[in-house]
This record gives C-alpha cells, structure tokens and sequence, in this order.
C-alpha cells in the first residue's frame, strides 16, 4: 500500500509587509515557512498507516525552495520519500493541479491532506485531487477505522457535532481533521539528518498542466491585497433569500 500526504508550507510571521502580487497571484517573501497545521496532522495519519500495515509513504509539497524545510520536517517524522513541486500559489485548484501528474506516477491508495490551510483558511485541495483523480473523498475525518485490500472503513465530522461511519472505495483522498492523532516531538538531531536526505524534484507548477488536470478551472486573479477596515461595514441582510441574494449582488457591483 502506498500513501502520500500533501503537505502545505506556511508563511512564518505572515503580515501585509510579507506578502505581494504576482502574476495575479499572492505570494510571500522573506519569510520561513514551516507546516501547515491541519496537515500535520495528515501526516500522522501516514505515519500511524506506516507502523500498522506496513504503507510506503510519500510527502509532497507544492513551493519555492525554501518549503523544502516542510519537507526535511517529513522525513525526519519517518516518511519514506519527499517530493517537491517548484512554483507559489495561493489558488486551491493550482495547487491541487500541481500535484496531479506526481500523484498519478506514485499511485498511492490513500491521499492525504489537512481538513483546511491555516493561512487562508482554504480546504479545497482535497475536493480537486478527488475530482481529478477520480478518487473517493471524505471531508473531515477523525478516524480511520479498517482497511481492506479494496476499501476503508473511515469515521467522519457531520454538521451539529455528529459522526458518520462511512466505508469507501479505494483509492481515497481522505480531508484529516485536527486531533485526530497526538502530534509528536521532532527533535532536533533527526530534522539535522533529514537535510542531507535528497529531495526529488516533483515538477513545475505550470498552468496550461492546469487547465488539463483540473476540471472547470475558475478564471480569475487577485489584484490587490488591503487590511479590512475596522468599523462601520457591517450590514445585517433581511428579507427573502432571493431578496437577498439581490442585494448582496447589488452590494458587489457597487464595490468593484
């Protein structure tokens, strides 16, 4: 069995200074990155499908070279490989599309990835790779409880606090939620020995690749990146929700 966890780099100390637009893209600089929370936790799940039934595991990021310090974090938790994809987005579905033709070349039974990214808040990677891979997919799941040559029995967060116990077919991408596993100490002489590891390059973010791996590619840019204003733009929306979704319409056009 073979599982790979994608694994998101995030920017240290993020602040409007740190950040830029890009090729209608945002983008940081100056800035270390370390790993995405909800995908540490991704990657303790691999770790744990490791021990207990013996899994090849992968650990793919997408980012410049400094996100290869995510990847060293990896290898020193006990993943067997690392792979980066060299390119910066902050678009779910580039990052998803990234990943796609390494993803199709490893074949893993299992993918991985945090329920959501804590910079931006994101949680649509896992939906893409899914689709573009023709995978199965559960969101938010707290506990993997079987696993079959064909299928995985896996329990997963409802609305309202509610758990489900859903069986899927294999290959799955699987959303972790946090918790689901202690998160557990690196020390510092293994991250050390994990640099001189080799990182395999994974390809280059490219958009055209894109437009070919991800269905539906949404075709727009960020322009410009401000800090919210504090007061006085609040306004609560009554009325019918065809009113107002009217309104909210009417609101944006105003404001573009």
């Amino acid at each position: 069995m073979r599982v790979a966890v994608c694994c998101k780099g995030i920017p240290i100390g993020l602040n409007l200074e740190s950040v830029h637009i890009a090729e209608g893209d945002i983008k940081s600089q100056g800035t270390d990155l370390y790993i995405n929370e909800f995908d540490a936790y991704a990657l303790e799940v691999a770790l744990d499908l490791k021990e207990s039934y013996g899994a090849e595991t992968f650990a793919l990021s997408l980012g410049p070279l400094r996100s290869q310090e995510v990847l060293y974090f990896s290898l020193a938790k006990g993943v067997d490989q690392a792979l980066r994809v060299d390119g910066e987005t902050n678009r779910p579905e580039l990052a998803a599309g990234s990943l796609v033709q390494i993803l199709k070349e490893i074949e893993p039974q299992i993918i991985l990835t945090g329920v959501q990214s804590t910079d931006w808040g994101g949680g649509e990677v896992g939906v893409y790779l899914s689709q573009a891979l023709n995978m199965s997919l559960a969101y938010a799941v707290v506990e993997i409880s079987q696993i079959s040559d064909t299928s995985i029995r896996i329990k997963k967060e409802l609305g309202g606090g509610k758990i489900a116990e859903v069986a899927l077919k294999l290959p799955v991408v699987l959303c972790i939620q946090s918790g689901i596993k202690p998160l557990q100490y690196v020390s510092a002489v293994k991250r050390k020995k994990a640099r001189k590891i080799q990182i395999k390059p994974g390809g280059k973010l490219n958009l055209k690749d894109m437009e070919q791996s991800i269905s539906g590619l949404m075709s727009y840019e960020f322009k410009e990146v401000t800090l919210t204003p504090r007061e006085g733009q609040a306004e609560m929306l009554i009325g019918t929700r065809t009113e107002m979704a009217v309104k909210l319409l009417q609101i944006i056009n105003e404001s573009v």
